[in-house]
């Protein structure tokens, strides 16, 4: 993505056009008060941010933020945790919702998906846990993954070493 240019939709079409002056105001705001982009964007247009997904958690889960300004029309910013992906700006307030039905309203259901799916392997991980070695410390809270077969391998190779050790004492001691 080229960061030097930004994407402009009009009447079902995208331009490029080169960054505006309330971009540039915005990137002076973030670096001068070392606050987040974001935030930055919302004193440039003098208008908030709404989010049309939830934050990213994931690494390839996508953020994606409009702001209904009357200075410069609709931005749209669709972000990784990582980068921005796309910056959009809609002119015309009369193809927002066509552009939001066409262009945003699939990577939204695919960024709630995502969620889900990462949610239910978490929920699924636990429960495979819990089921096979039922309630206790050992499940990781995070990813729901157990690590008491871990542990009793460890267990199992001690317990083996120390049983041959006594075999090979026991062995040396005889005459």
């Amino acid at each position: 993505m080229d960061l030097t240019k930004i994407r402009l939709f009009d009447a079902d079409h995208f331009y490029d056009s080169d960054l505006p002056d309330w971009y540039l105001k915005a990137e002076q705001i973030s670096d001068a008060k070392g606050i987040e982009f974001h935030l930055a964007l919302d004193q440039a247009l003098a208008c908030e941010h709404w989010p049309l997904t939830e934050d990213a958690v994931l690494d390839g889960a996508i953020e994606i933020r409009y702001w209904p300004s009357e200075q410069c029309g609709t931005l749209v910013l669709i972000e990784t945790p990582h980068a921005i992906v796309e910056q959009i700006v809609i002119l015309n307030a009369a193809y927002w919702l066509p552009f939001l039905s066409k262009y945003l309203a699939p990577l939204i259901t695919t960024a709630h998906h995502s969620g889900l799916l990462a949610v239910h392997g978490k929920i699924a991980n636990a429960f495979i846990a819990w089921a096979r070695h039922g309630e206790g410390h050992h499940v990781d809270r995070e990813t729901g993954l157990s690590t008491i077969d871990l542990d009793h391998d460890r267990d199992r190779s001690r317990i083996k070493r120390a049983r041959a050790e006594m075999a090979k004492a026991a062995h040396d001691d005889t005459p």
